[in-house]
């Protein structure tokens, strides 16, 4: 496989040889894909589409409430169709291949594996490997691939907005910097609705989730002296409030906004499992966090599965968050 490789005038000659190319296309994605995932994806799509190929954008596990919205996402498939063998295949936002959302097989039956991602610890699995941890979303890197091939349609510009206002929390995050500011600047100039985007993704819950995180909030506790926030989410929550928990980002993030919290932790049950959330206002590294224990992601952004029940997963990643905190290492 090819070494990682940054943002150079190279590598975007690479990435734009193979989308030149005939096709068919098949993007697919990590699994529980988010806003910058789903954004990319189709925005990838359309673009692809609208030069006459043939695209398919793939995730086993759907599209999630709330990006329905989204142009094109019900034209996400659960399964790759079978005639897509030798298919030009593009993964984002994935950085180890055992969390790309399809079935077993589908990436070896392909010609060529594109790996385009922003997370540090991508394992460059991919026959061309394009990987920007600087950058703060995959929507961004898309963008910049994409901005001097012509014109970008609103629908594309639209899509590769929502990406990047989900993963900096609406321009909030520690992520936030100087070059995704200008980019989102160009989208909008290219016909991407700010308010409209926002409301859809933020302002649009059903009273289910806010019940749910009502009672997640309620359960809320602080640890080391008020550094660290722990949330729960229970299969009993979900069923008392008749809510999924779908939007995991908006419910994880919501622990930093306590005072003095420089850590959310958010602890789920699903299938038999329990999965955490880790978010940091960026004082403290949570992708080291999460590595400690199998999982990964980013400085400020990570998720690990743990075996239960939800206490002992609950004393484990505090342990490991500790360790961190003190500087210790892995």
């Amino acid at each position: 496989m090819n070494s990682l490789m940054k943002t150079t005038a190279e590598g975007h000659r690479k990435i734009l040889e193979a989308l030149e190319g005939p096709g068919p296309f098949l993007v697919a994605s990590h699994r529980g894909p988010d806003g910058d995932a789903l954004g990319s994806a189709l925005a990838l799509k359309l673009w692809l589409e609208d030069r006459g190929r043939r695209v398919e954008v793939v995730n086993s596990d759907g599209v999630p409430d709330p990006f329905g919205f989204l142009p094109s996402a019900d034209r996400v498939l659960l399964e790759a169709p079978p005639d897509l063998i030798g298919c030009t295949a593009f993964v984002l936002d994935t950085p180890v291949i055992s969390r790309v959302a399809l079935t077993e097989g589908v990436l070896e039956r392909a010609s060529l594996v594109i790996n385009i991602d922003h997370h540090p610890d991508n394992t460059g699995y991919g026959d061309v490997n394009f990987v920007d941890p600087s950058a703060s979303s995959v929507a961004l890197i898309i963008y910049e691939l994409l901005a001097d091939t012509g014109e970008l349609s609103g629908a594309i510009a639209s899509l590769l907005y929502a990406g990047a206002m989900t993963d900096t929390g609406g321009f909030r995050f520690g992520n936030t910097d100087a070059r995704t500011l200008r980019a989102a600047a160009e989208l909008v100039v290219l016909g991407a609705n700010p308010a409209g985007l926002a409301n859809a993704v933020y302002g649009e819950q059903p009273l289910g989730r806010l019940r749910l995180l009502g009672l997640v909030l309620s359960a809320t506790k602080t640890e080391f002296d008020g550094k660290v926030a722990v949330s729960v989410m229970t299969e009993r929550m979900k069923s008392d409030t008749g809510s999924t928990g779908e939007d995991i980002e908006g419910i994880a993030s919501v622990g930093r906004l306590i005072r003095g919290v420089e850590v959310a932790l958010l602890l789920r049950e699903e299938d038999g499992r329990i999965r955490a959330s880790l978010r940091s206002k960026g004082a403290v590294d949570v992708n080291a966090v999460a590595r400690r224990l199998g999982g990964g992601g980013h400085r400020a952004a990570a998720g690990v599965v743990l075996d239960g029940p939800i206490e002992s997963a609950r004393e484990r990643l505090l342990e490991a968050v500790g360790e961190t905190m003190a500087g210790e290492d892995p």
